[in-house]
């Protein structure tokens, strides 16, 4: 079936490829048979067209549930207004604040970083598409969403494309979000936790 990749994200010396099958909006995040993420240095690049056959993994892990084994592969075109296609093929767009994203799963920590960690109260997936009503300013490795209210924290969102980074995400632009794995600190005295960060924009 056809599948555009939508984003490609650092993971290790891997990349995280995230991809929606064209004809349904189904997000799938392509893994390599034996459920590895493919190299660093792959053939896949955003906005491209791949037919790929391909099944889900056996072992799931919500809100992971994206994730596919391919079984073949071929290259077959580019879409050349990406962020226009991903508006208008039906998937849901977050739109507004930082409150949006995850339709309120979403919590926060103390320095403005989102997160979730309920695994009995997890979105119905891990990565989604956001139209942010203010722009994003890179600061260091995050964007921040900035709040003009000094008892509001702004909101951080880790970067991890492989895209170079740009100065300011301007407000309107449609973003890709996602949700990493689980994991805490071998040193924390919290529970695993999925943070959320920001995998790419479309302009």
């Amino acid at each position: 079936m056809e599948v555009l990749i939508t984003s490609k994200t650092h993971k290790g010396k891997n990349a995280c490829v995230g991809s929606l099958v064209v004809n349904s909006g189904r997000y799938v995040r392509l893994l390599n048979e034996g459920n590895w993420d493919p190299f660093a240095e792959n053939e896949y690049n955003i906005s491209d067209i791949w037919n790929i056959q391909f099944t889900p993994r056996e072992d799931i892990e919500p809100p992971h549930v994206e994730d596919v084994v391919i079984h073949t592969k071929t290259y077959l075109r580019k879409i050349e207004n990406i962020s226009a296609f991903i508006i208008n093929c039906g998937v849901e767009i977050f739109s507004g604040s930082p409150y949006s994203i995850f339709n309120g799963f979403i919590r926060w920590t103390g320095s403005g970083s989102g997160y979730v960690a309920d695994r009995n109260d997890l979105p119905p997936n891990s990565v989604g598409f956001w139209i942010s009503d203010k722009e994003l300013i890179l600061n260091d490795k995050h964007y921040e969403y900035p709040y003009q209210n000094i008892y509001v924290q702004n909101k951080r969102f880790r970067y991890v494309g492989y895209e170079p980074p740009v100065k300011i995400i301007p407000a309107g632009t449609l973003i890709r979000v996602s949700l990493a794995r689980w994991w805490k600190p071998d040193d924390a005295d919290f529970e695993e936790r999925c943070y959320l960060q920001l995998s790419g924009w479309y302009i």
